[in-house]
């Protein structure tokens, strides 16, 4: 239990589940703090992995109003579409043959610096191979359910910080 002032409290019926109620505010101030990264680091674009979730359609819709073009990369092709649904422009699907040189591009066409990973493994990992020396990853979750190859991020000069 916790203590705290009633005005800090949001009373929610006992039929919302918990994990509906932490989506409330979690996933939003997520996709703030992301957005403010990128102000901060004077990006104009940057790439998301698990761009079909809740937190990566949040990130969709609000990076407009930053000013932030967003490179959303998902792993199904129905994703890809209902990402487009929701006005991204650019996604990408990393279980395509091109998916590598498609993430070159948009690198390159955006002039990316600055990811945010909540996949992990070797999604990671190539990532950084792809991304310009100086850039910087976020990783945020392991989706993957595997650790990070954290050896290709010391040799390119990636900076990369874990949450």
């Amino acid at each position: 239990y916790v203590a705290c002032s009633a005005w800090r409290l949001v009373c929610l019926p006992g039929s919302v589940a918990l994990a509906d109620a932490c989506e409330l505010f979690i996933n939003p101030l997520t996709v703030v703090a992301m957005l403010l990264t990128a102000r901060a680091k004077r990006a104009t674009a940057i790439i998301h992995t698990g761009a079909s979730s809740a937190l990566g359609q949040m990130l969709c819709k609000a990076a407009p109003g930053f000013g932030v073009e967003v490179v959303h990369v998902t792993h199904r092709q129905q994703h890809v579409e209902m990402l487009h649904r929701l006005g991204a422009t650019h996604v990408l699907n990393s279980s395509s043959d091109s998916y590598g040189a498609q993430l070159d591009e948009k690198i390159r066409a955006l002039r990316v610096k600055l990811a945010f990973d909540c996949v992990a493994g070797d999604s990671a990992g190539a990532l950084v191979a792809k991304l310009p020396p100086r850039s910087t990853v976020y990783a945020y979750g392991r989706l993957s359910c595997s650790h990070l190859a954290a050896a290709s991020f010391f040799f390119r000069g990636a900076q990369f910080l874990v949450s």
